[in-house]
């Protein structure tokens, strides 16, 4: 048995997902950034299913590829895209099993490089109506920065009107840490 630390918002997705991702034909990891999320994702990703990775700076692809090499997990169906999530997600054809966001910039890129609130929630309603019944949308999101929390504030209002009764939303938030950290909204489509 895999053991996952309740440690933070990243871990917790991947406990969350772990059980979808043998199933799942169609996963998308929306911001690969340096690429732990995509080697998780392939690493449980049955042998006929399809990943994309996406991510707006092609340096971040480049550290993805790298890390699903060192991983030896290379030879798995990815396909990488570099672009606007929105724009690339909308260019899937058939439904989306899995999808992960993980919001933010790219811990060793440009910090001024961020995602952006208008552009996340674009992708997200994107997704929502492109995920599979009982498929799953994990986002983490980061308010301790400016920017971050903006993007947090507007994720959980757009959510908040999403109809109960197509989809299962909750988030996962750490009680006792300090600085703001990253929280997990978590979302399933009803079957």
């Amino acid at each position: 048995m895999t053991v996952y630390p309740f440690k933070n918002a990243v871990t917790m997705s991947h406990m969350f997902l772990a059980p979808y991702i043998p199933a799942a034909a169609c996963i998308v990891d929306m911001t690969c950034g340096n690429g732990h999320d995509t080697a998780f994702l392939a690493s449980l990703m049955a042998r006929d299913a399809i990943l994309y990775a996406f991510d707006i700076q092609e340096c971040a692809i480049e550290a993805t590829k790298r890390q699903l090499a060192a991983a030896s997990l290379h030879r798995k169906h990815v396909e990488y895209r570099c672009g606007s999530h929105d724009v690339l997600v909308s260019q899937i054809d058939g439904p989306l099993d899995v999808v992960v966001f993980n919001l933010g910039y790219l811990p060793s890129g440009d910090h001024s490089l961020y995602t952006k609130s208008e552009i996340t929630i674009k992708a997200i309603k994107i997704c929502l109506n492109k995920i599979a019944k009982n498929g799953i949308i994990m986002i983490a999101a980061y308010p301790g920065t400016e920017a971050g929390a903006q993007e947090d504030q507007a994720i959980h209002d757009f959510l908040k009107g999403v109809p109960q009764r197509a989809f299962d939303i909750s988030t996962w938030r750490p009680v006792n840490q300090v600085h703001c950290p990253p929280l997990l909204y978590i979302i399933q489509k009803r079957g």
